[in-house]
């Protein structure tokens, strides 16, 4: 676990290159348990979608609030604008993607699976989280927030054993 910036939570880093507090690109799951202000990361692009919960606000700099849920996928911002977060009814888990500018680019998308389809996942795939659901790839059976991430070979083709959504991280 690593503590956010502002000292308000915790994340768990599922993978970061390089591997140490200079990473160029992270991607974490954090439990947002309270309304209240996000940690400023000064020339981080940050992308963040909830996985679990209800969901919650956004109000980021003076742009108009934003509501993420799980339904509405991936919002990308800028981690350096002051940004305040509601919940809209109790805390939520939610996946992030943050990429330093300039020296990285990347992206986080969503796909449902249903029993026994199997995905191919793009070779640009860095990392894949299972959100819920049970998947088998490579040999290895993930389940929720199990993460698969490439040794700098392809990930190869993801088959869902249940119902299931997994999260692709592209970073580049």
């Amino acid at each position: 676990m690593v503590p956010w910036a502002n000292g308000l939570g915790t994340t768990a880093v599922v993978a970061r290159h390089p591997d140490d507090d200079r990473w160029v690109w992270r991607v974490s799951v954090a439990d947002v348990v309270s309304d209240g202000p996000f940690s400023s990361l000064p020339d981080v692009d940050r992308s963040i979608m909830v996985v679990s919960g209800v969901g919650m606000i956004l109000v980021v700099g003076d742009d108009s609030p934003v509501t993420v849920t799980p339904a509405t996928g991936v919002f990308t911002f800028d981690g350096a604008v002051p940004t305040e977060c509601t919940l809209l009814d109790g805390p939520v888990r939610d996946l992030n993607l943050m990429l330093r500018r300039g020296t990285s680019t990347g992206s986080l998308e969503v796909h449902s699976m249903e029993p026994n389809e199997s995905m191919d996942v793009p070779g640009d795939v860095v990392v894949m989280v299972v959100l819920d659901g049970e998947v088998r790839n490579d040999g290895e059976h993930l389940r929720a927030f199990d993460a698969f991430v490439a040794d700098g070979s392809p990930i190869g083709p993801a088959v869902a054993l249940t119902p299931s959504r997994v999260a692709l991280a592209r970073c580049r």
